[in-house]
């Protein structure tokens, strides 16, 4: 009876051989076998548990101006979209440093306006629904030089903070709205145009918390 090697012939050793004693004491490169089972090597990092992630505090300084708006899609100064050109990550909080406004319409007769930013959430308790609804109370100081532009007076109203507990993942676009105490949109005037006259202007601090890496080692994402 044949054997597979005489049945077979030259097909039975199609193989080549390799002398595994001398693969394995030299350690070739291909297969490092003292780091496949040692536990240093091994060890499973998710991005939380990974031991040399530091955030460090970032403050930055957002101008959101109503000059910058489409005209076309949104008229009004006091009611606008701005599509911001950077997108702000792992936001920590969001304050308001400054605001400017025209002295239009008798502005100066309005007890108080209100900011509304639909991408904040309120910041105010109170049991007038457009307080609580609004991002902070506009408190006018009386103008230098009539009909010019009037800034908020933080003697009686300081800087609005919005502090989040668990920072907000990302923000790229700010919905501004300014309304009367009664809720109601605020005319500036100038509608459809930027002429600086009837523009608003708003300072806010934009602090975010970013990460500062030194070595990370091989990890597992989950």
């Amino acid at each position: 009876m044949q054997t597979d090697k005489e049945r077979l012939g030259q097909h039975y050793n199609r193989y080549q051989r390799i002398n595994t004693e001398e693969y394995n004491k030299n350690e070739y490169t291909s297969n490092d076998f003292k780091n496949v089972f040692s536990n240093d090597f091994n060890k499973q990092l998710s991005v939380l548990q990974e031991p040399d992630i530091k955030y460090e505090k970032r403050d930055n300084y957002l101008i959101v101006s109503s000059a910058d708006r489409d005209t076309t899609t949104y008229p009004s100064s006091s009611n606008f979209v701005i599509q911001l050109h950077q997108e702000y990550r792992n936001i920590t909080s969001v304050e308001l440093i400054q605001a400017i406004v025209p002295d239009k319409n008798d502005v100066t007769a309005e007890p108080y306006l209100l900011l509304k930013v639909n991408e904040f959430e309120n910041t105010m308790e109170s049991n007038n629904k457009q307080i609580y609804n609004s991002f902070a109370i506009l408190q006018v100081c009386k103008p230098t030089i009539p009909d010019s532009f009037l800034q908020i007076d933080k003697r009686i109203f300081e800087n609005v903070t919005l502090n989040y507990r668990t920072p907000r993942a990302s923000l790229s676009k700010i919905t501004v709205q300014i309304t009367d105490s009664e809720g109601d949109i605020f005319d500036f005037g100038g509608s459809g145009t930027t002429g600086k006259a009837n523009q608003c202007l708003f300072v806010f601090k934009i602090t975010t918390s970013d990460s500062n890496r030194t070595i990370i080692n091989n990890r597992n994402l989950y």
